[in-house]
């Protein structure tokens, strides 16, 4: 393993976040308990848990470089790449406008496409430039360290 990251999202949008889910879930509740309105409820709580679901799945964002190939992924889903296609990679402030908003996202960076993995609120981290021409942006607490990875494994020096 070259490199190894989780990165959270800001303390404070998550508390945001979660205060908003446990009310959602909390006022379905007194709905279906309290007044009977079953649906209003239902949709309530189901809105609630909803919520907590997909913020649990983009809270953290995986990031591994390994020995032939580099990882980034939101849960289940992610990008990709083989050492092969990485031409290589520096450190870059979001560009939030390139990609229209933060998580997983498709868009063009200086009119290269690409995939954003990025955290909410983190303006520090990595693109990573392929053969192909495509440009990805992924977020790190540590973009130094992660481009100088995706370089090594890049070259094969890993």
């Amino acid at each position: 393993m070259l490199y190894a990251e989780d990165v959270y999202a800001q303390r404070s949008v998550t508390i945001a976040l979660a205060a908003v889910s446990v009310g959602f879930v909390i006022g379905g509740i007194w709905l279906l308990v309290g007044t009977g309105e079953i649906i209003d409820g239902l949709s309530l709580l189901v809105a609630g848990m909803f919520l907590a679901g997909i913020w649990r799945l983009f809270a953290v964002l995986h990031v591994k470089v390994e020995e032939r190939i580099m990882r980034a992924r939101f849960g289940p889903w992610g990008l990709t790449l083989p050492a092969e296609q990485i031409d290589g990679a520096r450190a870059e402030v979001y560009r939030w406008g390139s990609y229209y908003g933060w998580g997983m996202r498709w868009g063009v960076d200086e009119g290269q496409p690409g995939r954003a993995m990025s955290v909410p609120f983190l303006r520090c981290g990595v693109i990573v430039e392929t053969k192909q021409g495509a440009r990805h942006y992924i977020s790190s607490h540590h973009p130094e360290e992660l481009a100088s990875a995706v370089n090594r494994l890049a070259r094969g020096t890993g």
